[in-house]
């Protein structure tokens, strides 16, 4: 469920003006993982009587932060 969402957010990178950013973007979020925290976020929305469905957003917003942490911690 998660990996289709995040992978939705990077559909169509072809002739756009920033294609190799959002190449570098797609193969940084897209690199696998447990995904454990868009994975909580979805639980607790379920455990608390949420809509799943409606929190998708909110769980790929988690795991793109996540990743972009990452990614910040190694710059220089």
């Amino acid at each position: 469920m998660i990996e289709p969402a995040l992978a939705g957010y990077f559909g169509r990178k072809e002739g756009l003006p920033f294609d190799g950013l959002l190449e570098a973007m797609d193969y940084s979020l897209m690199a696998g993982g447990k995904r454990l925290r868009p994975m909580l976020v979805l639980e607790f929305c379920r455990v608390c009587g949420g809509d799943v469905a409606a929190a998708l957003p909110a769980a790929c917003a988690v795991e793109m932060l996540h990743t972009y942490s990452l990614i910040h911690d190694d710059l220089p």
